[in-house]
Formats: C-alpha cells, structure tokens, sequence
C-alpha cells in the first residue's frame, strides 16, 4: 500500500532559490515525488508536512491537502497497485483519467498534441502547436476547458481577424482548435450543454486558383535554364506532375530500386485515414529518365543534387519558383502544389472522372462508394488517366 505525505525537498531548489512543495509518495519500499504548483520562498516557511510563517499559509495548506487527497483517492482505484513499481505508480497517478474534470485547455491541447509523431510528421505538429498557443494566449494559459462557450469562441475569432491573418490562416487556427476541443469531449474532461461553436462565423478559408495552362507546363518543361538551381526546382515540378501529383515529402521517402510502378500511401493522411489507402500506377515514361537522374543506387531514394533532404529541396524550391514561373510566362500564385493542382484541373477538363483523379493523387474518397474503387482495377483506371493527360502535353 502506498503511502503519501507533504514535504520538500532541499536540494531540488529552484533558479530563484524559492522551493516547489511536493507529494511524497512510498510504495515498494521507494520513494518519488510529484510537484505541485505550490511554492515557498524558504525552508523556513516549512515545518512538519505544513507551510507555516505565510500570510497565506492557511490557503496553501487546504490546497495541498486537497492534492494530497486527490491522489490518494486516485491510488485506491488503481486495480493491481501492489504489483507496481513506485515510479510505475507514481506515473499512473500524474496521467490523466478518462472523464477528469477542471483540466485546463493548455493542459489537454498537450496531451492531444502528445498523441501526434513530432518526428513523422512534424509541419502537422508545429501547425497544432502554433494554434494551440494561440488560444491560450488569448484565453489565458490556465483557463478551464469549461470555460470555451460561443462568448468567448466569438471573441477569439473577432481577435483573429483583427490581427490581420488572411481569412485561411484564420480559418485553419479555428479548425485546430475545434479539434482538440472534440478530443476533450471524446475523452469526458469536459460536456457542453450549448456547442462553442454554434454561433460562430468562421471566415471560409479563400480557394486560390494556382493550376496552370497545359501550355504553361509545356512551356516550364522546354524552357532552357540557365542555373542548376533552377533546373532542380524544373525537375521537381515536372516530377510531381508526372506521378500525379505526388508530394515531395513522399517522393523522397519511396525506394523507386527494380520497380515500374508507384504503391504508396500517402504520409499526410496515413494517420488518419481507415482501411486500405494506398495509391497505386505503373511509372510513366515521362518520369523515368527523371528518376533515373536523381535516384541514389544504394537506397533507390532521390537524392537532387546538393539538395538531399526536404527541407534544402523545400527551401530552393521556395527561392527560386519564381523564376520557374516566369519561365513558364505565369502572373498568378505560383507554387509546387500548382503541379499537383494542374493534374488534377487538366485530367477533369479531358472529362477524366473525379473518382478516378482521387485515386490518382491519394485523395479522400467516400466510405460509401463500392470496395472495388478501392482494390487492383482503380490501377488500370489510374494508368489509363494518367496516360491521357500526359499525352495531352504532346
């Protein structure tokens, strides 16, 4: 059984000098500590499990006996505690249960953003991070989850747009929060009687035309060059055209060694998507010679040149895409996207279906329609659209 009680620790002293009282915790003949948020400037102001020589000493007490309470209770519906380590016990007693109540927004927008890969899929994590500090920022770091009502949803939107982001980034921060304000019911911290949302405008994140003419890419694909650079950035584009509009990301995950055929699923919905998502066509000749120019032998990954991982190939392509567009005589926004856009555009123009065009770049498709769209014929449907849209470029 374990045993649990106030105190501090002496030589766990904070920068400041001031100490963080904590809860003992004694189990299996060990002992480990759980911080609270109670802090005391001396060891002076600490005698016998009891904050003392405060004007607040009273307050302080009750909360710390509240703590030590809580954790106890917990302890005693811990089934098997015996048979755990203390700091096995000790990390079961900090998590969080399912259904706790009065869990502060900050805290379970961390434990959300803990259910994410930082390393797989990082952009993902950074975009959840920044809106999530975003919102406590304007809420207030230890504000409830209780606390998010329509009142004060309205509020934050109105504090976004008069911040001046576009209507997207505004669009996509509310998105992220309504994401992780569904994980806090999913999981029981917290119920509304009104939905937050229900009377909230969120600004429709604006539809930018970024395709280009079929007469555009042929221009971008014969233009001469004059960098290195440039031509990389070309490749790349053409590359991404070619696959049907693969992801760069993707592209340099895939071992293209002995094959002639592309079965991927993609990384941006890998983790979120169900079922069987993989994505599957034989290699068209257009992207061979590219393929071959670049793929490392070893590993059969792309390797361009000096450019050898996303991010140097997301940063050139980021200074010199410009100069790719004016190659291709291109006024409007202009980006690596545009190629897997342009795709898509000219594969509806030949009157390709949609069905098969979602297949081709890994889009979501819905559950309702047969499970033959989603076995070994959407791959000859795929290389038969495929083939008619680079033909088109002749």
């Amino acid at each position: 059984m374990a045993y649990f009680f106030i105190t501090i620790v002496p030589n766990l002293r904070l920068k400041n000098g001031n100490h963080t009282v904590r809860i003992a915790v004694t189990h299996s003949g060990q002992t480990r500590y759980i911080p609270t948020d109670v802090t005391i400037s001396s060891e002076k102001e600490f005698k016998n499990g009891k904050v003392v020589k405060r004007p607040d000493k009273d307050a302080l007490n009750l909360r710390l006996r509240s703590i030590l309470n809580r954790y106890e209770e917990k302890a005693e519906h811990i089934r098997y505690a015996e048979t755990l380590t203390c700091s096995q016990l000790v990390k079961l007693l900090k998590a969080p249960a399912m259904g706790e109540k009065r869990r502060t927004f900050s805290d379970i927008a961390d434990e959300y953003l803990s259910t994410i890969d930082k390393d797989d899929r990082e952009k993902t994590y950074r975009l959840y991070r920044l809106a999530a500090n975003r919102y406590a920022d304007f809420a207030g770091k230890d504000t409830l989850m209780e606390h998010v009502n329509p009142l004060r949803i309205n509020g934050y939107i109105m504090s976004l747009q008069k911040s001046g982001l576009s209507h997207t980034t505004v669009n996509i921060y509310v998105t992220l929060l309504k994401v992780i304000i569904n994980y806090a019911v999913k999981m029981r911290y917290v119920s509304f009687e009104v939905n937050p949302f229900v009377t909230a405008r969120i600004p429709s994140a604006k539809k930018r035309d970024t395709y280009i003419t079929v007469e555009q890419l042929k221009r971008i694909r014969d233009a001469e060059l004059g960098t290195h650079g440039l031509s990389v950035v070309r490749d790349i584009f053409m590359l991404t055209y070619y696959l049907a509009g693969m992801n760069l990301v993707d592209m340099l995950e895939y071992d293209f060694r002995n094959t002639d055929e592309i079965y991927y699923v993609r990384k941006k919905t890998r983790h979120t998507k169900e079922g069987d998502n993989a994505v599957n066509f034989s290699i068209p000749d257009e992207a061979k010679p590219l393929i071959s120019k670049y793929m490392d032998r070893k590993t059969g990954k792309l390797v361009f040149g000096r450019y050898r991982s996303y991010t140097s190939c997301y940063n050139v392509l980021a200074r010199k895409i410009k100069s790719l567009a004016e190659a291709g005589g291109i006024k409007h926004r202009f980006t690596l996207y545009s190629a897997r856009k342009s795709f898509v555009q000219h594969g509806f123009d030949l009157g390709i279906p949609l069905s098969t065009l979602e297949y081709c770049i890994g889009q979501s498709m819905k559950d309702s329609r047969p499970i033959f769209n989603y076995v070994s014929i959407m791959k000859r449907h795929a290389d038969k659209a495929i083939r008619e849209i680079l033909d088109n470029l002749l």
